[in-house]
Formats: C-alpha cells, sequence, structure tokens
C-alpha cells in the first residue's frame, strides 16, 4: 500500500525538479550577470542625452523600460510576475522578443530599465525624472546582456 503513495511523491519531486532545471535554462536573475557601476557622466552619449532631454521622456515616465535608440525596432519586452498569494509584485521579467530569453529583476529596483547596445542600465534612486535634480549625483548599474 505504500508504494503507490512513494511513486507519486518520486513523481511530483521529479516534476519539480525539471521545472526548475528548464527554468535556469531559460531565466536568470540580473544580479548573477556580470555588472558594473557607472556614473552619470560616463554614460553612453545617446542615454545621456536621451535622460538630459525631458521632452523626449516625458511620454515615456509611465514606462519602466526604455530601449534606445527610440527609432529601432523593440528587442525586449518586460512582464511583471506577481506573487503566488495576494496582490503583490514578486519581480519583473526583461524578456527577449527573439529568443525569449529573460532576466528577471527583483522587486523594489529603481526604473527606468534602459536598454542600449546589449547592456541594461538600471539608476539606484527612485524617481530620476520628478524628483533629482541633478542627475550627474545618480549612479547606474551596467549589465552585460549577454544573449
Amino acid at each position: 500500500m505504500k508504494t503507490p503513495k512513494l511513486k507519486s511523491v518520486l513523481i511530483v519531486i521529479g516534476i519539480i525538479l525539471l521545472f526548475t532545471v528548464f527554468r535556469s535554462w531559460t531565466s536568470r536573475n540580473i544580479d548573477h550577470l556580470e555588472h558594473e557601476t557607472v556614473a552619470f557622466e560616463n554614460l553612453p552619449t545617446d542615454v545621456r542625452d536621451y535622460l538630459e532631454n525631458p521632452t523626449d521622456v516625458r511620454s515615456d515616465v509611465q514606462s519602466m523600460i526604455l530601449e534606445l535608440p527610440k527609432n529601432k525596432k523593440p528587442q525586449y519586452k518586460l512582464e511583471t510576475v506577481k506573487t503566488w498569494i495576494g496582490p503583490w509584485v514578486d519581480h519583473e521579467k526583461l524578456i527577449n522578443i527573439q529568443t525569449e530569453q529573460y532576466y528577471e529583476i527583483d522587486q523594489g529596483v529603481p526604473s527606468p530599465y534602459i536598454v542600449y547596445e546589449n547592456n541594461l542600465y538600471i539608476p539606484d534612486t527612485y524617481n530620476i525624472f520628478t524628483t533629482v535634480d541633478d542627475l550627474n549625483n545618480v549612479k547606474f548599474k551596467r549589465y552585460d546582456l549577454d544573449d
């Protein structure tokens, strides 16, 4: 009588292990990517110019992801993953549209997420468009999106 119960437990454990292995092939937390801290003045010129010009940014303030240059076909999309229990956000998924590979960004990380030349730039300060008087005081983390 105990064998069928043991068998079903082993099957469930096997399914969980397969899911975990499959998930590790298709996703990564951005903290595991190669990254460095970059001062505002050391950002690429296109990124700096875009952030300094509030007229261009205003339409994107509601968006958490900015892909530069703006006229380029989007390569990434952002998806919010909620917690299993309750209405809370667990993390964001930055998804490569072509390869379906995604990177997890923990909840509570400041936005916008700026994608430029296969790099992801994330500010260290919240609300950089509305509460920061001098962008030169903002630091960014540059992550290498190695697709």
